[in-house]
């Protein structure tokens, strides 16, 4: 990613604070990459296509056309622009444990990033429970947007993230500290866009963070949560989703093409 191309995408962001690599500087812009980007599988769910990771391909969807994406199109996307702004920074390949009753295979790309001497997890494309901003990898309980996580060091030399929820606490994901050539997320690309059991092929999912909440669509219900107030909304058809789209997240799809338009 080249110097205008990262100005085009802070411009995506609306982000106009300090670009000057440090913890406070990434903690600004994975805030503003989750409010202004959002996570979406209508490629893979409504158009059945394979995401393309190469990163003009992704620059496109995502900058140009203003679309969202899945964890492996936004954090690898992100991975780009932080590497441009002199981060030193790598992907790392998750697996996702939320709700799982046993241990699942790796699907998930997520970053680690260093800043100010430390590292820090980043992810812009977990959506849910996932944590909306920036976290220090490191054990022990910390605070992010009013939520409380904590890695754990497993006896493997994984981190596991967890959060705590309604008392309890519950895996999130879990990675090895190493780095994965961008090349290998290509194969969990392919088996997250074409396995019949993994959401993203049988569900419409869309998040977006919002300043005093969140958005979340499922198939064709929205669900609104801001300043402790809950709008649900149940779309009647794709036109109406069409719209939809695009007043709540941004997002201009036509569905007229969908594999799923018999809805």
């Amino acid at each position: 990613m080249n110097q205008k191309e990262a100005s085009l995408y802070l411009k995506r962001l609306h982000y106009e604070d300090t670009v000057q690599p440090g913890a406070d500087a990434l903690g600004k812009l994975i805030r503003a990459h989750l409010e202004q980007v959002p996570f979406e599988n209508l490629d893979i769910f409504d158009f059945g296509k394979v995401p393309d990771l190469k990163e003009e391909s992704l620059f496109d969807k995502i900058i140009v056309r203003k679309r969202g994406g899945v964890c492996f199109e936004l954090n690898l996307l992100f991975l780009s622009l932080l590497e441009c702004l002199n981060y030193r920074v790598y992907p790392v390949a998750a697996r996702i444990l939320w709700n799982k009753m046993e241990m699942p295979p790796l699907s998930h790309a997520g970053l680690v990033a260093e800043a100010d001497g430390e590292l820090f997890y980043c992810d812009v494309g977990y959506g849910g429970p996932g944590p909306k901003g920036l976290i220090a990898l490191r054990q022990g309980e910390q605070e992010v947007d009013g939520c409380r996580f904590r890695f754990l060091r497993m006896s493997d030399g994984d981190y596991r993230l967890e959060r705590l929820h309604h008392g309890e606490w519950k895996a999130l994901l879990q990675f090895t500290d190493h780095p994965v050539r961008r090349l290998d997320f290509q194969v969990l690309n392919y088996y997250c866009a074409r396995n019949p059991i993994i959401m993203f092929t049988y569900k419409r999912v869309i998040n977006l963070c919002t300043p005093k909440g969140s958005k979340a669509l499922t198939d064709m219900e929205l669900t609104v949560h801001e300043n402790g107030e809950v709008r649900q909304t149940v779309y009647k058809d794709l036109k109406d989703l069409e719209k939809g789209l695009e007043d709540e997240f941004g997002l201009r799809v036509s569905l007229a093409d969908s594999i799923r338009k018999g809805e």
